[in-house]
Protein backbone atom coordinates (compact mmCIF):
# COMPACT_ATOMS: atom_id res chain seq x y z
CA UNK A 1 0.00 0.00 0.00
CA UNK A 2 2.72 2.50 0.98
CA UNK A 3 4.62 1.54 -2.14
CA UNK A 4 1.66 2.55 -4.33
CA UNK A 5 1.28 5.85 -2.51
CA UNK A 6 5.00 6.51 -2.92
CA UNK A 7 4.79 5.80 -6.67
CA UNK A 8 1.75 8.04 -7.03
CA UNK A 9 3.46 10.94 -5.21
CA UNK A 10 6.67 10.37 -7.17
CA UNK A 11 4.82 10.40 -10.49
CA UNK A 12 2.95 13.57 -9.55
CA UNK A 13 6.19 15.34 -8.62
CA UNK A 14 7.82 14.20 -11.84
CA UNK A 15 4.91 15.55 -13.84
CA UNK A 16 5.07 18.90 -12.05
CA UNK A 17 8.83 19.12 -12.63
CA UNK A 18 8.39 18.41 -16.34
CA UNK A 19 5.73 21.11 -16.62
CA UNK A 20 8.03 23.63 -14.89
CA UNK A 21 10.90 22.74 -17.20
CA UNK A 22 8.71 23.32 -20.25
CA UNK A 23 7.70 26.77 -18.99
CA UNK A 24 11.37 27.80 -18.85
CA UNK A 25 11.81 27.03 -22.56
CA UNK A 26 12.94 30.35 -23.92
CA UNK A 27 11.77 29.90 -27.50
CA UNK A 28 13.06 30.75 -30.94
CA UNK A 29 12.77 34.52 -30.53
CA UNK A 30 15.05 34.48 -27.48
CA UNK A 31 17.78 32.55 -29.28
CA UNK A 32 17.51 34.64 -32.45
CA UNK A 33 17.83 37.84 -30.42
CA UNK A 34 20.77 36.57 -28.38
CA UNK A 35 22.48 35.20 -31.48
CA UNK A 36 22.21 38.52 -33.31
CA UNK A 37 23.58 40.38 -30.28
CA UNK A 38 26.48 37.93 -29.97
CA UNK A 39 27.38 38.39 -33.65
CA UNK A 40 27.15 42.18 -33.36
CA UNK A 41 29.36 42.31 -30.26
CA UNK A 42 31.87 39.86 -31.71
CA UNK A 43 32.20 41.87 -34.92
CA UNK A 44 32.46 45.20 -33.06
CA UNK A 45 35.32 43.78 -31.00
CA UNK A 46 37.06 42.31 -34.06
CA UNK A 47 36.90 38.73 -32.80
CA UNK A 48 36.65 35.93 -35.33
CA UNK A 49 34.05 33.21 -34.99
CA UNK A 50 36.84 30.65 -34.64
CA UNK A 51 38.55 32.57 -31.84
CA UNK A 52 35.31 32.98 -29.87
CA UNK A 53 34.34 29.36 -30.48
CA UNK A 54 37.73 28.14 -29.25
CA UNK A 55 37.54 30.36 -26.18
CA UNK A 56 34.15 29.07 -25.05
CA UNK A 57 34.48 25.45 -26.09
CA UNK A 58 32.18 25.13 -29.08
CA UNK A 59 32.90 24.47 -32.73
CA UNK A 60 32.97 27.31 -35.23
CA UNK A 61 29.95 25.75 -36.93
CA UNK A 62 28.18 25.57 -33.57
CA UNK A 63 28.87 29.24 -32.92
CA UNK A 64 27.57 30.09 -36.38
CA UNK A 65 24.31 28.27 -35.57
CA UNK A 66 24.06 30.13 -32.25
CA UNK A 67 24.56 33.48 -33.97
CA UNK A 68 21.91 32.58 -36.56
CA UNK A 69 19.49 31.66 -33.78
CA UNK A 70 19.24 28.09 -35.08
CA UNK A 71 20.82 26.40 -32.06
CA UNK A 72 19.57 26.23 -28.50
CA UNK A 73 22.79 26.09 -26.52
CA UNK A 74 22.91 25.26 -22.86
CA UNK A 75 22.89 28.36 -20.70
CA UNK A 76 26.46 27.79 -19.51
CA UNK A 77 27.69 28.26 -23.09
CA UNK A 78 25.73 31.50 -23.42
CA UNK A 79 27.20 32.67 -20.12
CA UNK A 80 30.71 31.75 -21.31
CA UNK A 81 30.16 33.77 -24.50
CA UNK A 82 28.77 36.67 -22.48
CA UNK A 83 31.78 36.62 -20.15
CA UNK A 84 34.31 36.37 -22.97
CA UNK A 85 32.72 39.29 -24.82
CA UNK A 86 32.25 41.17 -21.51
CA UNK A 87 28.77 42.23 -22.46
CA UNK A 88 25.20 42.43 -21.18
CA UNK A 89 22.38 41.56 -23.55
CA UNK A 90 19.26 43.55 -24.31
CA UNK A 91 16.05 41.87 -23.12
CA UNK A 92 12.74 43.67 -23.44
CA UNK A 93 14.49 47.03 -23.76
CA UNK A 94 16.76 46.54 -20.73
CA UNK A 95 20.33 45.30 -20.49
CA UNK A 96 21.05 42.32 -18.28
CA UNK A 97 23.25 39.29 -17.97
CA UNK A 98 21.92 35.89 -18.95
CA UNK A 99 21.84 34.97 -15.27
CA UNK A 100 19.79 38.05 -14.36
CA UNK A 101 17.35 37.37 -17.18
CA UNK A 102 16.89 33.71 -16.24
CA UNK A 103 16.33 34.65 -12.59
CA UNK A 104 13.64 37.08 -13.66
CA UNK A 105 15.50 40.20 -12.55
CA UNK A 106 14.98 41.87 -15.89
Amino acid sequence: MWYRIFLLVFAANLFIACEAAQKQDLGKDFYKSIGAQIREERLQKGISQQDLADAVGVTQNGLSLIEDGLATPIHTKLIAIQNYLDVKFKFNGKYATIEEYLEGKN
